[in-house]
């Protein structure tokens, strides 16, 4: 079949040979996903810094009564609460490390 990968063994290495062109075509979509996950992570950053600004929100608002009482029944506030807490779920476990990322691999 054209253009298919072939096993081969190189100084006793197992490799795959491939044609030029499909390598290339390898590498770019390497390229492209390694730009796709900074911005995904970018992303999760964002949506972190979201959620919690708006529980930092949410609690000004509660604590924000002209009487002094709190408010926490408010559905405003209830609902920004119930979004803060689906943004973290969608997150994770939160903002990714500096540096070098689990999914990262050492390159050869």
């Amino acid at each position: 079949m054209p253009g298919k990968p072939r096993q081969v063994v190189v100084d006793g290495k197992p490799m795959i040979a491939m044609p030029e062109k499909q390598f290339e075509n390898l590498m770019a979509m390497r390229r492209q996903l390694g730009s796709q996950t900074a911005k995904l992570r970018m992303l999760r950053d964002t949506l972190t810094d979201l959620s919690e600004f708006l529980d930092t929100v949410a609690e000004a608002l509660g604590t924000a009564d002209t009487d002094g009482s709190r408010e926490t029944s408010s559905p405003l506030i209830a609902e920004m609460r119930r979004r803060a807490r689906h943004a973290r779920g969608v997150t994770g476990s939160g903002r990714a490390p500096k540096g070098r990322h689990s999914s990262d691999h050492t390159r050869t």
